[in-house]
């Protein structure tokens, strides 16, 4: 047990840091790997949701989102690396080293934007860096090669800044299963 877990954080440790091109308001990079059960759910509205918007993702989605609910997917066979990023203004495209780059609109109607899985009681730091209102949540997601896997762990950047519509933009498309 603890060997997987020495190996997993290794896996991490070894994995490029993201170097901001802008200062952000807020950097954060997890200590441990994290392992979903699910996907990552930043859900601000009374109740349990009842739209289940992770369902309605296709393979190879990044992320959903509706007023007041944000979904972030990842592989839930691999444990992952994350950062998240929070800015006052738009950073600029970053797709180097990504297998794949998502940007998608979201409001904020509580202003606490924190992705978690509900599951393992995963929780990520707020990204709603101004409170409530729109924003913009561009979702980067790399694989971690290892021990000549090819998919042996997954990285992810979530940034999150001010910013209006509600369209999906690609920055880069899926290179990579």
């Amino acid at each position: 047990m603890f060997d997987r877990e020495a190996e997993e954080q290794a896996k991490c440790d070894k994995a490029p840091r993201h170097r901001p091109l802008i200062k952000p308001v807020s950097a954060i990079r997890q200590k441990r790997p994290i392992w979903t059960e699910t996907s990552l759910d930043a859900y601000e509205n009374e109740g349990e949701p009842e739209d289940q918007l992770w369902q309605r993702t296709t393979d190879g989605d990044l992320a959903a989102s509706e007023p007041g609910h944000l979904v972030v997917v990842l592989n839930t066979n691999y444990r992952a690396c994350v950062t998240t990023e929070t800015y006052d203004r738009r950073p600029p495209v970053e797709t180097k080293g990504w297998d794949h780059v998502v940007e998608i609109g979201y409001e904020s109607p509580g202003g606490r934007i924190v992705p978690t899985d509900y599951l393992s009681g995963i929780e990520l730091p707020d990204l709603a860096v101004r409170g409530a209102g729109h924003y913009r949540i561009r979702v980067h997601h790399a694989w971690l090669p290892w021990k000549d896997e090819q998919r042996a762990g997954q990285r992810l950047l979530i940034m999150a800044y001010p910013g209006r519509g509600d369209q999906v933009t690609v920055h880069r498309a899926r290179t990579r299963p």
